[in-house]
């Protein structure tokens, strides 16, 4: 009676606590979000506060210079972004016609009959309807934008406070493996957003001088969009490419096709130089756990789902590689083989960092 009282009470609680999560889930992931940030921060923090930097002033140091990048960085933009939109926006009716006629053509050429135009119709009034909704989406950003920055700064501060308080609650024998472990994660999840910052850059940029050199219409628009999908791993990288590729359509059919051509290569260029370079080295997860993160995250939680979907996958991987395994291969007898998997550092880059 006493252990069916027991599982009860087990399973109740987890109920309670799953319902609960569902509950506050967008706090939750907003909180996420904010500490993937600021372990991604955390270096450029460290090395003002070894600088014997107080640690708030140095945080507020490296606020108002990532926000005076990002005014820069807005205020050159902001008036091409503005004005392509409204162009690609007056445009869509005319793309629509171009590309439903040489559809047609291909039909009439092939001998197939396929109805797409109430689908066409549809996309594009979707993303036409995007395009006017803008300023409330970039508003509500902004709004979390600030939330994040809030949290993140309490994170930064008490996050050590939090870290001693809880490897303090682990036996003694284990709190330098405690310690270590929760280095690597918040190592994964900071890492992660640099990479992923880096590759979006690059890819954003490749992609919007490769669309104005080929005569795209809206190449700033492509390169930013293409800059943002390339924040999600694998399925970023076909993201990008199909808003160039319809363009294209615009032009010429033979024009898709080269356009396709060189979005293809810029993305087989990144995915074997900057992606292993920054993203794979920092987060060290196989192909195979990226995707079924992607999954996950993606239907649980949309796009934000998505991107946090590889650096949540990233620490459960050190806790179940680290924690989990050892324990199992300890219950079975293997002690040396149980030490070695605890102690041993996942990710390459801070293998090299512990080496020097």
């Amino acid at each position: 009676m006493r252990t069916l009282v027991t599982a009860a009470l087990i399973v109740l609680a987890v109920a309670v606590v799953v319902f609960l999560l569902a509950q506050i889930v967008s706090i939750v992931l907003l909180v996420l979000v904010a500490i993937v940030f600021a372990e991604g921060i955390r270096p450029l923090v460290e090395r003002l506060t070894r600088m014997r930097w107080p640690q708030p002033l140095a945080i507020i140091t490296v606020y108002v210079a990532l926000l005076a990048f990002l005014a820069a960085l807005i205020a050159l933009l902001v008036q091409p972004i503005v004005s392509e939109a409204q162009q690609l926006a007056s445009n869509f009716p005319t793309y629509q016609r171009n590309f439903l006629s040489f559809f047609h053509n291909l039909e009439t050429q092939l001998h197939f009959n396929v109805d797409i135009s109430k689908q066409i119709a549809s996309a594009l009034g979707a993303a036409q309807q995007v395009l006017f909704t803008i300023g409330a989406t970039i508003f509500g950003v902004l709004v979390n934008f600030v939330l994040v920055l809030v949290i993140g700064f309490l994170w930064l501060v008490s996050s050590e406070r939090l870290k001693k308080f809880s490897i303090s609650l682990v036996p003694i024998r284990h709190q330098s493996l405690a310690t270590d472990i929760l280095r690597e994660i918040g190592f994964r999840m900071g890492g992660y957003l640099r990479a992923v910052a880096i590759n979006s850059l690059a890819v954003g940029v490749a992609t919007g001088v490769a669309s104005a050199i080929l005569g795209l219409p809206s190449p700033i628009l492509l390169g930013i969009f293409a800059g943002l999908a390339g924040a999600i791993p694998i399925v970023g990288a076909v993201l990008g490419v199909v808003p160039p590729f319809l363009l294209a359509f615009t032009i010429g059919p033979g024009w898709a096709v080269l356009v396709l051509g060189v979005m293809l290569f810029i993305q087989l260029v990144d995915a074997n130089t900057v992606v292993p370079i920054v993203l794979n080295r920092a987060v060290a997860l196989p192909a195979l756990g990226v995707v079924l993160a992607l999954l996950i995250g993606g239907t649980l939680q949309g796009v934000i789902g998505a991107l946090l979907a590889v650096p949540v996958a990233a620490a459960i991987q050190v806790i179940i590689l680290r924690v989990l395994v050892p324990v199992v291969y300890y219950a079975q007898g293997r002690y040396d083989e149980a030490y070695n998997t605890a102690y041993q550092t996942l990710t390459p880059k801070l293998k090299e960092q512990e080496g020097s």
